[in-house]
């Protein structure tokens, strides 16, 4: 887990916004380097593709399968599984 600190990215990276579960190991402080502007231990928070492409195909199937609409669904179920880390 990261404290965050001044971080500029730590909205966007798993360890700062993810839910504190039971002892965890913390960092002392944000290890994001602003000389080269990178933070090695960044975790993004955007859902795991294989995930995302079984959401949008519930959403198609949800939705009646039409056709051409494989980027909304895509993005719906991007959004929707986010927001679910929220």
């Amino acid at each position: 887990m990261c404290p965050g600190q001044n971080c500029p990215i730590k909205q966007n990276c798993s360890r700062f916004t993810d839910e504190i579960l039971g002892r965890q190991d913390f960092f002392g402080e944000a290890p994001y380097n602003f000389t080269t502007n990178f933070c090695e231990h960044f975790i993004i928070n955007c859902p795991d593709e294989n995930k995302i492409r079984l959401k949008a195909y519930e959403i198609w199937q949800q939705m009646g399968y039409p056709n051409g609409k494989s980027v909304e669904h895509w993005l719906q179920a991007e959004k929707e599984l986010i927001d679910l880390k929220v």
